[in-house]
């Protein structure tokens, strides 16, 4: 298996401080959490599925110019399940548990409508904040509430307890009130995307705040839903991107009795349009219902930003052309030297601006384009009195995954710059941190050979003035590794995308993970 994806043997529940190279500006005071895979392997048995290993929570903590580390696996339920019979006994999104000799064909049955008996939460993918509280989440109904300073998991969350869905994404918007949105599954009384919100938690020993279904949407299938892993937000509006990437629920039921694991249930369907549904937050009903925004088929993991300018909602996201991408999630393809190589292979990830169109005139002139506003060679061209054919802008010349933004301030709002990791199909690596400019279409990197750094997150200056006052964190892993190289927290200047420090923590790699956000202390 390639040097990245193998399991992380120690754990560092203690903190353990770093020799900083460069300095760590003063102001940063708080903790950069990332979430991500740990464990590849319980015993003699192997996960097949990059959504799979078992989670390890990682926390830098920075204050006063020094940085310390530390590491721990989520104590989840699934965990000691495996752990206590040293093989894996929880089907995950691409394995299949080890057949446990107790059950019988009816109790195996019984235990697909009994999540805590035959369901994951092994929450891998992210964290997210609830006033002052933290909860690591992944694709699921659960979610784990986890103390701060040590890793620890304080309990889990079942979602549909709180809200009428049967799971919710790992990438929630929240506000600064504290309210949480979301978007999720319903199958009570058949398939159904919902929208859904939380409002805020007003004090820590309260139970999680009880949420309510903004709305709910059926999907163009009685028996396949939309896949999402994201959604779109704007200050008024939802936006559901229905792409053609197809959950089929038939398959997924069929492959339980059988053996097959969920993730051969998704299907990509090339004929089929890809299409933005906007819904207003404010009473749940769609936008222009008898009218459909479509554009050619692509997918979408993240949303980079979205905002209202001039009666028009401007969408930003990085879009894979194809579902080719999920190929490259079995561990099989992440296997060997030619791993990197699989992943040269996958089509850069662009990032997109679609617009779309608000306020539609009956009487328009078809193929006229509806977009009014200028600097942009996004389009919406009426195509008939029913649909709306969406051509994108490139925001830049590059592909790029994993986007970041200043949240704090822009997110919903009109923004000039956009952060992630840096992909380059053709090049001699992937292995950038990326910068746009998405107002003059423009980029600059930091690269350095053989490192791998994480998703970027911007950490504001408090006494900054401009949108990009402030620093980009990055965990980076180096290939060189078994050669003495070590891994390290990297601190970048925002605005120049210059180095300001480097942090070693006498470790030789982290796990390569996800997803993180940061607090102030």
């Amino acid at each position: 298996m390639h040097k990245f994806y193998q399991t992380v043997d120690k754990e560092n529940e203690e903190p353990v401080e770093g020799k900083v190279t460069g300095t760590i500006p003063p102001w940063i005071r708080g903790s950069l959490y990332r979430n991500g895979p740990g464990m590849y392997e319980v015993g003699d048995t192997k996960f097949n599925h990059l959504f799979d290993p078992m989670a390890m929570f990682q926390r830098f903590h920075v204050s006063d110019g020094k940085a310390y580390y530390q590491c721990r696996y989520l104590r989840s339920d699934t965990y000691k399940r495996n752990m206590a019979a040293k093989r894996i006994v929880v089907t995950e999104v691409g394995t299949v548990a080890f057949p446990d000799p107790c059950k019988n064909i009816f109790r195996r049955f019984l235990s697909f409508f009994q999540p805590n008996d035959g369901f994951s939460d092994n929450t891998l993918v992210s964290f997210y904040p609830m006033k002052d509280e933290l909860y690591a989440s992944t694709e699921s109904d659960t979610i784990h509430k986890v103390d701060p300073e040590t890793l620890d998991s304080l309990g889990k969350v079942r979602i549909s307890k709180y809200v009428a869905v049967n799971m919710a994404t790992a990438h929630p918007h929240w506000d600064i009130d504290g309210t949480l949105h979301n978007i999720g599954y319903s199958f009570a009384k058949g398939p159904k995307v919902c929208l859904i919100k939380f409002p805020p938690k007003d004090r820590p020993e309260d139970d999680f705040p009880h949420g309510e279904v903004v709305a709910s949407l059926s999907p163009s299938s009685k028996f396949s839903i939309n896949y999402f892993h994201s959604f779109a937000m704007t200050e008024n509006y939802y936006i559901f991107v229905a792409q053609p990437v197809y959950i089929n629920l038939l398959k997924v039921l069929v492959g339980y009795f059988r053996g097959v694991p969920p993730n051969a249930a998704i299907e990509w369907w090339p004929d089929i349009k890809a299409t933005f549904r906007v819904i207003r937050k404010s009473t749940g009903e769609e936008v222009c219902p008898n009218m459909t925004y479509e554009a050619d088929p692509f997918m979408v993991f993240h949303h980079c930003n979205a905002y209202e300018d001039n009666d028009h909602i401007v969408i930003d996201l990085c879009a894979h052309k194809s579902n080719e991408v999920f190929e490259y999630f079995n561990l099989k393809n992440l296997q060997g030297d030619q791993s990197l190589e699989n992943w040269r292979k996958i089509d850069n990830p662009e990032p997109r601006r679609y617009i779309l169109p608000l306020n539609i005139e009956k009487k328009m002139p078809l193929r006229s384009n509806l977009v009014k506003l200028t600097n942009t060679e996004a389009s919406a061209t009426l195509v008939n009195q029913s649909a709306i054919e969406c051509k994108y802008e490139k925001l830049a010349s590059i592909g790029l995954e994993f986007p970041q933004i200043h949240y704090q301030k822009y997110n919903t709002k009109k923004y000039k710059y956009l952060y992630g990791v840096g992909w380059h199909k053709d090049g001699k690596h992937f292995n950038t941190l990326a910068k746009i400019d998405v107002k003059n279409k423009t980029y600059i990197e930091w690269a350095e050979d053989n490192a791998y750094p994480s998703e970027p997150v911007f950490v504001p200056d408090p006494d900054g003035a401009e949108e990009d006052d402030g620093i980009l964190m990055s965990a980076v892993n180096d290939t060189d590794f078994e050669s003495g190289k070590q891994a390290f927290l990297l601190i970048l200047n925002a605005k120049t995308m210059h180095e300001l420090a480097r942090v070693h923590f006498n470790i030789p790699r982290f796990p390569k993970d996800f997803h993180g956000l940061f607090r102030n202390a």
